[in-house]
């Protein structure tokens, strides 16, 4: 369960206590409250822990029909205060969960350049929020679990890397051409290559999950220093 940042958590559904009308008579915050609050029960603090996310701003469903609901209501509503503050919080997080970690992937892809990239602090920090990982067994990409077994930084230092056929690489698309072009040229090649690439407007055009292999390699090559 993750427990950096936790200090920062202050409320479900992102309300900043300090600014709520009920601090006032003496409430603690539905997270210090678990939950169980003195006025009754709130659906956000319900559905926050059934899925059990800390806060709304880790939620796939982020923002849901009850965020909104309880933020743009017309008595007690903020106008969308509340969910701002669970954006940058998330944003915050992320930063702070990739300090100093590597930004490739294990299956090669670059973190830096990722779509999910202002979500998740990748799959070698405390906070991977991978949306590939939630499609197999527990939740863990085969990826990831095959470096860790091998004791390996990455798919790109395995020698069955050419014929694997693991998660990201079952379509031979642009991840599978990340990790040979890194086993080829190195890490440090490949983030000036794909920094480049993006950098033209031709990466978020390619590098979208569908580019296959042999043309990503190509856009790869074609920016290598």
């Amino acid at each position: 369960m993750l427990t950096f940042g936790q200090e920062k958590i202050e409320s479900y559904c992102g309300i900043e206590c300090k600014k709520c009308e009920y601090q006032s008579g003496g409430c603690a915050g539905c997270i210090a409250l678990k939950g169980i609050l003195p006025w009754g029960k709130c659906d956000i603090a319900e559905c926050a822990k059934e899925k059990g996310k800390r806060f709304c701003g880790e939620c796939a469903d982020f923002p849901c029909e009850i965020i909104n609901r309880y933020s743009f209501d017309a008595e007690h509503g903020d106008n969308g205060a509340r969910i701002e503050h669970c954006k940058a919080l998330k944003a915050e997080l992320v930063e702070e969960a990739r300090q100093g970690i590597n930004p490739i992937a294990y299956c090669g892809l670059s973190c830096n350049h990722c779509f999910l990239g202002q979500w998740c602090g990748g799959c070698k920090s405390e906070y991977n929020a991978c949306g590939n990982a939630t499609l197999f067994e527990d939740c863990v990409c085969p990826n990831v679990r095959c470096a860790k077994e091998q004791q390996i930084e990455g798919c790109y230092q395995c020698s069955e890397l050419a014929a694997c056929t693991k998660g990201f690489f079952e379509n031979d698309n642009e991840a599978k051409a990340s990790a040979l072009f890194i086993q080829k040229y190195g890490e440090k090649c490949f983030m000036q290559a794909v920094t480049k690439l993006f950098d033209s407007g031709e990466g978020a055009k390619a590098f979208n999950g569908s580019c296959r292999k042999e043309a990503a390699l190509q856009l790869l090559e074609k920016y290598k220093e």
